[in-house]
């Protein structure tokens, strides 16, 4: 059964914590291990899916000159670089060269990101974007070469583009060659993150599955 992306971020963020306290375990007692890669995924963790500042603080503060030189450490300090600095553009790309497993972790901020900068672009530009440009930003498409050496747009990233930004509220139109453009005025004031598609319908919310997950035993 798929999960919703709120129920995946609870159930990797607790086995995440539950493998990094047993592989601290090990590391006491000597066991050698992927030590650095490991690291990185902690300090990932930390960075997209804490509230607490201070747990990330604590988090970088414990590593090592050693460990910040590691190509998979070096890339979750620029992810919480591009985080923390709201800077979508540098989270796609450090998304699409993620070593390791580092993408599993982003995958899960990976809407959020994308929500918030729309949001942003439509904040920032007037009176339209076109949704190619969108596309390519936001990690929907790639540019493609084509074996003549040229290159073309990749159309099912643009379908999932024009789909999802219909589904978040924004407001499109196609300009005079049938182009899609976000008209960014309209969009400022529509734009908003949907309801996971099974979220609780009994109106209690406390009831609900995440919820009772969070609480404390």
């Amino acid at each position: 059964m798929m999960k919703a992306p709120w129920e995946l971020e609870v159930l990797s963020s607790s086995i995440t914590a539950e493998c990094q306290s047993q592989l601290k375990s090990l590391y006491a007692e000597g066991i050698k291990g992927c030590h650095m890669e490991f690291s990185a995924y902690n300090l990932l963790c930390v960075i997209l899916h804490s509230n607490n500042n201070r747990d990330l603080l604590s988090s970088m503060s414990r590593l090592s000159d050693e460990t910040k030189k590691d190509e998979a450490v070096k890339h979750a300090l620029a992810v919480r670089s591009a985080v923390t600095s709201g800077n979508y553009v540098m989270f796609f790309r450090l998304y699409k060269t993620a070593p390791n497993l580092n993408t599993c972790l982003m995958d899960l901020y990976f809407e959020k990101m994308r929500y918030e900068a729309v949001k942003c672009i439509s904040r920032s530009y007037r009176p339209v974007v076109p949704v190619a440009f969108i596309a390519q930003v936001l990690g929907f498409t790639s540019v493609l070469a084509t074996t003549e050496g040229s290159e073309e747009k990749d159309s099912d990233g643009l379908v999932e583009c024009e789909e999802w930004l219909r589904a978040h509220g924004a407001c499109l139109s196609p300009d005079n060659i049938g182009e899609m453009q976000l008209d960014t005025k309209a969009s400022s004031s529509s734009l908003f993150m949907p309801e996971p598609e099974d979220a609780v319908a009994h109106g209690d919310a406390s009831l609900a599955v995440h919820d009772f997950l969070t609480r404390p035993s």
